[in-house]
């Protein structure tokens, strides 16, 4: 994996990381439906850009990549909604095993000469829409932060937006290191 593969994933982590600590944190202070929103739109965001990417480096492999997207997906919806409701646990796994299976379909059927242009727009919309998920918990908390989403919000899309254009023409993955269709082994 590339640097900025690297960087682009380890970002989109750190977001929904964040997103699931807010959320546990202020539970008090939101709703259930807000619960069920953030538990389906992070296990449905992180199954497809995970598993797109998974996708591609075992292209190939249809199962085995739609296996580890689907576990991506569904641990990452589950543990989303488990401070809210019953609902929220049900809703955010179902939508973590859609996105994992969509994730991993669109990985394998990605043209294998130039992966990256849809690599960095899924990236691009999942850390914009993570922003938006930040800006709405905090809006519903309504606390007191120093630097947050709320207060600073067009400081880092122009930033997330800056960040792209930089990196538009900068491949990402390097198809010929993965058509060994062996996750587990690095070369």
């Amino acid at each position: 994996m590339s640097f900025i593969l690297t960087t682009i994933l380890v970002i989109c982590t750190c977001q929904i990381l964040s997103i699931i600590i807010l959320n546990a944190l202020h539970r008090k202070h939101l709703s259930n439906m807000h619960g069920m929103l953030a538990s389906m739109a992070l296990g449905m965001l992180s199954g497809i850009l995970f598993g797109t990417v998974i996708g591609i480096l075992l292209n190939g492999d249809l199962f085995m990549s739609t296996f580890l997207a689907i576990l991506i997906g569904l641990s990452i919806g589950f543990i989303a909604g488990l401070p809210f409701n019953l609902f929220a646990v049900i809703d955010g796994s179902i939508s973590g095993i859609m996105g994992g299976m969509m994730g991993a379909m669109l990985g394998e059927m990605i043209p294998m000469f130039n992966p990256d242009a849809t690599i960095k727009l899924l990236a691009f919309f999942t850390i914009m829409l993570l922003l938006i998920m930040t800006y709405l918990t905090e809006e519903s908390i309504k606390g007191n932060r120093m630097i947050s989403v709320r207060t600073h919000p067009f400081f880092y899309t122009i930033t997330i937006v800056l960040l792209f254009f930089l990196i538009k023409d900068i491949p990402i993955i390097d198809i010929e290191q993965y058509n060994n269709h062996s996750f587990f082994d690095f070369r």
